[in-house]
């Protein structure tokens, strides 16, 4: 009897370690994120977005190595989102290093296919080629504005959108004040 309430006492004790080191984790990647973002909205961290994005991804990398890519069940949607942004704020190598990891966390149901859309697209832009879902945007060096990255195969672009439940091109494009023009059918 003594055993068997060592045991139950020893299983809580291990139950409950866990759920805080989840919680410790989710804390982690709350501060991150909070980080991460600052330096992207507020003009007074963005001297420092390179320094931030480093400090971010030794910190991810770190969690990366211990627990695989976090999904959802693990770290909630924040905590994944903020693995996402850490990672496609990195250089090209460290997204394609990562990219299988999403892929398969997208594909276990644990990622947002949204989240790997933009970081193929990112990956694309990178390489020189043309994106898929067309998340990416530049400047215009006619305008100054905005654009959309090329796309290829751009008269379905909204339909491969629409199968990962991202918004129109032409609602995306709008909120980044690009009048998007598609086009036209040979």
């Amino acid at each position: 009897m003594k055993f068997i309430l060592f045991l139950l006492f020893f299983i809580s004790e291990s139950i409950i370690a866990q759920s805080i080191d989840t919680l410790s984790l989710k804390k982690q990647l709350s501060i991150i994120f909070e980080r991460d973002q600052k330096s992207r909205t507020r003009g007074d961290s963005a001297a420092f977005m390179q320094e931030i994005d480093r400090s971010n991804l030794k910190q991810i990398e770190k969690i990366i190595a211990q627990y695989g890519w976090p999904g959802k069940s693990f770290v909630g949607k924040p905590g994944n989102t903020t693995i996402f942004l850490v990672i496609q704020h990195s250089e090209l190598s460290v997204q394609e290093k990562y990219l299988p990891l999403l892929q398969a966390s997208v594909a276990a149901n644990e990622s947002d296919p949204g989240s790997l859309a933009l970081m193929q697209d990112r990956i694309l832009m990178q390489q020189g080629k043309k994106q898929i879902y067309g998340s990416q945007i530049e400047r215009d060096s006619l305008t100054g504005g905005w654009k959309i990255y090329p796309i290829e195969d751009e008269m379905h672009v909204d339909q491969r959108r629409a199968k990962i439940k991202l918004e129109t091109i032409e609602e995306y494009a709008r909120r980044f004040g690009i009048q998007y023009v598609p086009p036209k059918n040979n």
